[in-house]
């Protein structure tokens, strides 16, 4: 399935809800970190991303740059999914 940006960004930032509250508020380049997002949500945040997009993310690309952001997460999905 090919997702628009939109629609992407959304499906995450609905992945984020139960760990911010209210990620629509969120700006798409808003630093994740910065709103309080610890260590083990960003795990639980990567897991969560696996099954929605049903894809794996490899060990190569589990850094901190790919999750700072709703819009890096975003590019990272695009880039798994193709």
């Amino acid at each position: 399935m090919n997702l628009s940006s939109q629609e992407t960004a959304t499906r995450i930032q609905s992945l984020l809800c139960p760990l911010i509250g209210n990620p629509a508020a969120v700006d798409r380049r808003q630093d994740l970190a910065e709103l309080g997002l610890t260590s083990m949500q960003m795990v639980n945040l990567m897991l969560s991303i696996e099954a929605e997009f049903d894809l794996i993310i490899p060990p190569t690309k589990l850094v901190p740059a790919n999750f700072r952001t709703i819009e890096n997460i975003e590019t990272l999905v695009r880039e798994l999914r193709h």
